[in-house]
C-alpha cells in the first residue's frame, strides 16, 4: 500500500509558558531523496531532537536533524536496521564530541531522539531518551512507552553519554485518519483520559490547541495526521512535498538514466574504436564547453557592436579549425591510451572493491560488528561496479565471498526460494499444514485454498479453493462473513474457519465438501475477533480489543455453551498487537507480539519465556515479527518466527533458544512475506509472500 498516505504536519514549541511561533529546532520532516537507497523510495521520516542537560545553539539541533535524515536514507535494507544505524551515527557524533571536550574542559551536550518512519501503511517508531509517542488509530491510544507512568523505561539514557545507544523500537498498522505525537517527556503528565480526549478532536489544528492550553511550561512536539493524497484540507503547518508525487518523478528520472545509460555505454579496454570515439565525445564536450566560457568572458571584455559586420573566415581559419583541432583531440586520446590514462570508470571501481576487499580482511574476526559493517560497504561497492558491467566474474565471485562471510558471522542460511503455487490477486496471510495438507489463507479475498503436497513435500499435487470457506458462501442457511482465521482440529482432523460474525465453519480434508456450520454462543459480544486455535477440542479465540480469549467447551460435535475467560480477573494482559497465538501439546499458551516479545501461560497464568541466543541486532525485539508458526512434532520441536524488514525466518527451540535463521538467495521474493509453516519430517519451510507459497530446504541433501 506504498504511497497511499500522506501527513499533515504541525508543531508545537512552548518555553517558560511561552508558545514561541517557530518550529521546535530539533523537528524535521523529509520525504524520500531521489538519491535514496533502495528500499527507502517512498518512506517519509520524522525527527525530534530535543536538549537533555545543557542546551546547545538551536543550529546545533538543526544539522543533527539534517545529519540524521541523511544518514537515513542512504542506507538500504530493512526500516529498523536503518533507523538504528541512524541513532548510532547521531549518538557516535555526541559521543566523541564529549570525549574530546571532556579533555580540555569544553561544554559536553547529550540529546533525546524520537523518530517515526511511514512505510508503506505501516509507522515504525524508535527512541531513546525521555520522549515519547503518542498514536491515535482505529480508536486506539497507543503510547511508546506503553506506560508513560513508569519512570524507568521513559526516562531511558540519552544519545552522546554511551558508546553505544539504549535505543526502544515499536511498529504500528496506520490508516486514513490516524494521528502520531513525537513529543519531549513533558506530554507524559497529561492524565491518560485527557490525553485521548485531546487526540480525538475533530482536526488537527484543534489537537495542537487542546495540547497547548494542557501543557503550561515546557513542550517540543510534533503532531502528524495520516490522510489520503487526494485530501483537501486545512493547512496548519508549511506543506511538504507528495511522496506520491515524488515517485513519480523518481520513476521518471531512472528511466530517463536508464536510455541514457544504454545511448553512453562506458567502452571496454581492448575495443580501441569504441575507446576513441568515446575519449573523442568526452574531450570534444570538454574543449566545447571551454571555448563557450572563455567566448562568455571576452563578450564581458570586449562587447561587440549592435550591428556587427559580417566577414568571412580566412581559408587558413578554415584549415586550422577543419584539420589542426582534430588532429589535436586524436593524439591526446592516444596519448592518453598508450600512458594508461584511460582507465574506464569500471575498472576504477574494481580498484576500490579490491581495496575495501582486502581492508575487510584486514580486520580483526573477534569484531564482529567491524567485520560486518566492512564486507557490507564491499557489497555495496560490488552493487556499483555491478551497474557499469553486469555480470562481471570477478565482481560476482568478490560479492559472493563478501556475503558469504556475513552469513557466517550473523548464522544465516542461504537457501532457494521455489515457487510451490500461487494465487492471482491473492495475499496470503495464514497457512496451516496438518501432514501433506496445506491450507492457505488470502486475507485480501476472503478465501481458504487447499493444497495437495506430494509425499515429499515438495510439488503442489492439487490445488483449489475451498468453496464453502470464502466471503458470502451460503451453508446451512449461515452466510459467511469476513474471514477471521483457520486452524485444524486435531482431534477430528477437519479443518475450522472462523468469521468475524461468529460463524464457525468445519470441513473434512478428504471431503472438501462436507462442511458443517455453526454460529458461536455468544459471539456478538465479541469485539474483535482476530486469531484462532482449536486444542484437546476446545475452541480458543483471540479477542483482541477486549484483552481476553474465549475458551468454548464441546458439546457432542458442537460449540453450544456460553464461553469462558482465559485470563482470569481484571489482570488482563494487552492483546492488541498480538499477531498470532497457538497451544502446545503440553497446553502452555503462546502469545506472539508485533515487536517480537512472546508470552507464555498456564492454565491464564504467565510462565517466564525469553528468547535467547541471538547475535546482537537479528534479535526478535530488534527486526520485529509478522507470524509465528510452533513446531510441536518429536523433529527438533520449537518455534520459527517470521520478519519481513530483515526477510528472516529464524528456528529456535522450545525453550526460545536461537537455532538458525534462513534468507532465499533472491531476497525479493521474501519481501511480502506473511506466513510460515513447517513439515518437519522433510525438513521444508512454506513461506508465504504475497500471493506465493514458496518452499524453503532447510538443510542441504
Amino acid at each position: 500500500m506504498a504511497f497511499e498516505l500522506e501527513a499533515l504536519v504541525g508543531h508545537l514549541y512552548i518555553v517558560g509558558g511561552r508558545v514561541i511561533n517557530v518550529n521546535p529546532p530539533g523537528s524535521l520532516v523529509e520525504v524520500a531523496p531521489p538519491s535514496a537507497a533502495a528500499g527507502r523510495e517512498g518512506d517519509t521520516l520524522f525527527i525530534l531532537i530535543a536538549p537533555s542537560g545543557s542546551i546547545a545553539p538551536t543550529t546545533f539541533y538543526q544539522q543533527l536533524a539534517q545529519l540524521a535524515a541523511e544518514r537515513y536514507f542512504d542506507i538500504s535494507g530493512s526500516v529498523t536496521i536503518a533507523l538504528r544505524t541512524m541513532f548510532q551515527l547521531v549518538n557516535r557524533n555526541l559521543y566523541e564530541h564529549n570525549l574530546e571536550h571532556a579533555e580540555n574542559g569544553g561544554q559536553q551536550f547529550e540529546t533525546s531522539m524520537i523518530a517515526a518512519v511511514l512505510h508503506e501503511d505501516d509507522i515504525y517508531v524508535a527512541r531513546t531518551g525521555p520522549v515519547i509517542s503518542v498514536l491515535q488509530t482505529a480508536g486506539l491510544t497507543l503510547t511508546f512507552p506503553e506506560d508513560l507512568a513508569d519512570d524507568e523505561p521513559l526516562f531511558s539514557v540519552p544519545l552522546g553519554l554511551l558508546p553505544e545507544p539504549e535505543i526502544s523500537m515499536v511498529r504500528y498498522g496506520v490508516n486514513a485518519g490516524s494521528r502520531l505525537v513525537l513529543s519531549d517527556g513533558n506530554l507524559a503528565d497529561i492524565p491518560g483520559d485527557r490525553l485521548t480526549s485531546i487526540m480525538l478532536e475533530n482536526d488537527i489544528e484543534k489537537v495542537l490547541g487542546g495540547l497547548r492550553h494542557t501543557i503550561k511550561i515546557q513542550s517540543q512536539l510534533m503532531l502528524v495526521e495520516f490522510v489520503p493524497p487526494e485530501y483537501d484540507g486545512p493547512i496548519v503547518a508549511a506543506p511538504g512535498e507528495s511522496s506520491h508525487e515524488i515517485n513519480m518523478r523518481l520513476r521518471e528520472a531512472r528511466l530517463e538514466l536508464d536510455t541514457d545509460a544504454a545511448q553512453w555505454q562506458l567502452p571496454r579496454r581492448g575495443d580501441f574504436s569504441a575507446i576513441l570515439r568515446w575519449g573523442l565525445a568526452r574531450l570534444a564536450g570538454r574543449v566545447a564547453g571551454l571555448l563557450l566560457f572563455l567566448g562568455d568572458i571576452l563578450q564581458r571584455i570586449f562587447p561587440l557592436p549592435a550591428t556587427a559586420s559580417s566577414r568571412r573566415a580566412s581559408s587558413g581559419t578554415i584549415f586550422l579549425s577543419v584539420l589542426l583541432i582534430p588532429l589535436i583531440i586524436v593524439s591526446i586520446v592516444v596519448l592518453s591510451w598508450v600512458s594508461n590514462l584511460g582507465e574506464t570508470e569500471f575498472e576504477q571501481c574494481l580498484g576500490r572493491l579490491q581495496e575495501t576487499a582486502r581492508l575487510a580482511q584486514s580486520i580483526d574476526p573477534g569484531s564482529r560488528r567491524s567485520v560486518t559493517s566492512a564486507w557490507n560497504a564491499t557489497i555495496q561497492v560490488a552493487d556499483a561496479c555491478d551497474v557499469m558491467r553486469p555480470g562481471d566474474p570477478s565482481v560476482s565471485e568478490m560479492r559472493s565471498e563478501a556475503q558469504e562471510l556475513i552469513d557466517t558471522i550473523n548464522n544465516v542460511k542461504r537457501r532457494e526460494a521455489i515457487p510451490l503455487i500461487n494465487f492471482e490477486d491473492a495475499s496470503i496471510s495464514r497457512l496451516r499444514i496438518q501432514g501433506t495438507d496445506l491450507y492457505a489463507l488470502d486475507g485480501s479475498n476472503d478465501q481458504v485454498y487447499h493444497i495437495k503436497l506430494s509425499d515429499n513435500g515438495r510439488e503442489a499435487l492439487q490445488d483449489e479453493p475451498v468453496a464453502k470457506m470464502r466471503l458470502g458462501a451460503t451453508h446451512q442457511g449461515i452466510t459467511i462473513g469476513q474471514i477471521t482465521d483457520i486452524a485444524f482440529d486435531d482431534h477430528s482432523g477437519d479443518i475450522a474457519m472462523l468469521d468475524a460474525n461468529g460463524t464457525l465453519l468445519r470441513c473434512a480434508p478428504q471431503f472438501i465438501f462436507t462442511c458443517d456450520a455453526q454460529r458461536i454462543l455468544e459471539s456478538h459480544s465479541w469485539k474483535q475477533p482476530a486469531a484462532l486455535t482449536i486444542w484437546d477440542r476446545k475452541l480458543y479465540i483471540l479477542d483482541s480489543e477486549e484483552g481476553q480469549i474465549w475458551r468454548y467447551d464441546p458439546s457432542g460435535g458442537a460449540y453450544v455453551s456460553a464461553p469462558r475467560e482465559y485470563f482470569a480477573g481484571s489482570a488482563r494482559p494487552n492483546l492488541r498487537n498480538v499477531v498470532d497465538f497457538t497451544i502446545g501439546g503440553d497446553g502452555y499458551l503462546y502469545l506472539l507480539y508485533r515487536d517480537g516479545v512472546m508470552k507464555r501461560y498456564f492454565g491464564g497464568s504467565e510462565v517466564a519465556f525469553t528468547f535467547s541466543g541471538f547475535n546482537e541486532g537479528s534479535e526478535p525485539s530488534t527486526v520485529l515479527t509478522e507470524g509465528f508458526y510452533l513446531n510441536d512434532s518429536p523433529f527438533a520441536p520449537g518455534f520459527f518466527l517470521i520478519s519481513r524488514g530483515a526477510r528472516t525466518i529464524f528456528e529456535t527451540t522450545a525453550a526460545g533458544t536461537f537455532m538458525d535463521s534462513y534468507q532465499a538467495f533472491d531476497q525479493q521474493k521474501l519481501e511480502l512475506m506473511s506466513a510460515v509453516a513447517a513439515y518437519p519430517e522433510q525438513n521444508i519451510l512454506y513461506v508465504a509472500s504475497g500471493n506465493t507459497i514458496f518452499s524453503i530446504t532447510m538443510d542441504f541433501t
